[in-house]
């Protein structure tokens, strides 16, 4: 793989952490390239460090050590109203708790994207903004419930809405941590299944893991343990 392949490159990544007077290791020199349009799952046991991974992959934290490329641009020494930006306009984020806000419309949920992932550049116009998260909400099959709230709606269509979220905004990358974590075997497997649709359309997906039957479903299966990718 080339360079201009690439989407995200770690290089020799360590995160430590400094607690009760000793330096703990979360990450040890991790290396990993995934290319556009890749899916990747990363598993590991509890404490392995996925969380830790997860929060560096989307500049929501800083490595110790070692480099983090993202689309082939050096990431240390971007200052946080740049990174906020990187973050912004090319990653979204999906978790196992869908983040939703109980008395917000599902629309008035994904519209909130453009309010957390405001890059410093010129706004969208309103009516784009609008009609990005109509499209997203259309994409993710809830076209038809806009004006319904999260409480309304089954576990597996409040992870759809937080997917139609994390995608209004066009993002390169999707970051999924345990991303059917709270859901039953039917609606995780729609999740899937939609996630394997936006990968197909050309969306480049990292999954944060313990089930290997979500991480089957990935190209590119790799183990995190003890801080070490292999």
């Amino acid at each position: 793989m080339t360079g201009t392949d690439a989407l995200i490159e770690l290089r020799g990544v360590t995160r430590s952490f400094s607690t009760g007077g000793r330096t703990l290791e979360v990450l040890r020199g991790v290396d990993l390239t995934v290319a556009r349009g890749d899916f990747v799952a990363i598993t590991g046991s509890s404490g392995a460090g996925k969380s830790t991974m997860l929060n560096i992959l989307g500049l929501l934290d800083r490595p110790t050590a070692g480099e983090y490329l993202f689309d082939g641009r050096p990431t240390a020494g971007l200052d946080d109203r740049e990174r906020s930006g990187v973050r912004g306009g090319g990653v979204g984020f999906v978790f196992q708790s869908f983040h939703l806000l109980s008395a917000r419309t599902v629309l008035e949920n994904v519209l909130l994207a453009f309010v957390y992932g405001e890059t410093g550049e010129r706004p969208l116009p309103a009516g784009e903004r609008r009609a990005r998260a109509e499209e997203a909400l259309r994409r993710v099959g809830l076209g038809s419930r806009l004006h319904a709230h999260p409480g309304t709606l089954s576990g597996g269509e409040r992870q759809r809405v937080a997917i139609a979220r994390a995608i209004c905004t066009r993002p390169r990358l999707l970051l999924a941590d345990e991303p059917t974590g709270n859901l039953d075997r039917q609606n995780s497997d729609g999740v899937l299944a939609l996630i394997d649709e936006l990968n197909a359309d050309g969306l480049t997906v990292v999954v944060i893991t313990h089930d290997d039957t979500v991480a089957g479903r990935a190209h590119r299966h790799q183990v995190l343990e003890a801080g070490r990718l292999g």
